[in-house]
């Protein structure tokens, strides 16, 4: 059923002079600058936006990984150590008794877990009733932000299509393709978004002194909340990688644009790999926002 919007006189003169504003910051922004170099200086921007925003975490992914391995390794060999120091029945008993009472911790654990969900979600609903309207209001609009962005990379509730599925378009010999499917897709979206961030941030600026104040606003929700955005971009990526990796029961297909031939569980492994390094991206951008 069709729908006709109708605005008033004062909202069509705003929305006049909305448009008519837009079109003096494109014009200034663009004779100004040399096109060659505002495209330079906005892909150097982005590019080293989006590199920061990653590298630590990729450190500390890489340092991790790494402690983790020489702290099984060390384990590992002082578990043989033990078994042949004390025996393998007595050691074997001292594992037992351990894994025995590490289950009988564990619904005491769970309750405890119950006990700290239930505290932050109380302290979260007090936070947010002491607010004023404005704040409540604007914390909706980015949850709802939040959630479209997220579902729209990841391909809908049930994480098919989205962002790493687009390789589609080029035909499904392309589909599932190490680009695609992996965090280079994603820091390909992200760099896009933090490009169209400076260019509206290049064209606010060049808006005529007395503006809407539509500009202002827009343009300090829109550096505010960018973190939210771009997190909930990645954890789309990371849902849907990890739905492809098939640990939720979903069968596993293997990578296409490999060059050499791996296993199934290689594959597996690799889908997984780049899922998890997706959510640790999401969690950094959305925890410094």
């Amino acid at each position: 059923m069709r729908q006709t919007l109708i605005l008033t006189k004062k909202q069509e003169s705003q929305l006049e002079q909305i448009l008519n504003e837009l079109m003096f910051s494109l014009k200034k922004t663009y004779t100004e600058e040399d096109l060659l170099s505002l495209f330079c200086s906005i892909l150097k921007e982005s590019g080293k936006q989006t590199y920061n925003s990653k590298k630590d975490t990729a450190v500390r992914v890489f340092k991790a990984v790494g402690k983790f391995s020489g702290r099984t390794l060390t384990f590992a060999k002082n578990k043989v150590e033990n078994y042949k120091n004390n025996g393998f029945q007595n050691e074997f008993y001292n594992d037992y008794h351990f894994v025995n009472t590490q289950i009988n911790k564990t619904p005491e654990n769970l309750k405890n877990i119950g006990i700290s969900i239930k505290n932050k979600t109380t302290n979260f609903n007090d936070n947010f009733l002491s607010k004023t309207k404005e704040e409540k209001i604007e914390l909706i609009s980015v949850g709802i932000m939040g959630i479209l962005i997220f579902y729209a990379s990841a391909g809908g509730e049930d994480f098919e299509g989205g962002v790493p599925d687009s390789d589609l378009n080029l035909g499904i010999g392309f589909h599932r393709h190490l680009i695609s499917h992996s965090i280079i897709m994603g820091f390909i979206i992200e760099f896009l978004m933090r490009a169209g961030i400076e260019i509206l941030n290049k064209s606010h600026k060049n808006l005529p002194l007395e503006h809407h104040t539509f500009w202002d606003k827009s343009n300090i929700y829109i550096n505010k909340h960018k973190g939210i955005a771009i997190g909930a971009m990645w954890a789309g990526i990371s849902a849907h990688l990890l739905k492809d990796s098939g640990i939720f029961g979903y069968g596993v297909k293997p990578y296409n644009g490999i060059p050499i031939e791996l296993s199934m569980e290689t594959h597996q492994g690799l889908f997984a790999a780049n899922g998890t390094a997706s959510a640790m991206f999401a969690y950094r951008d959305v925890k410094g926002k």
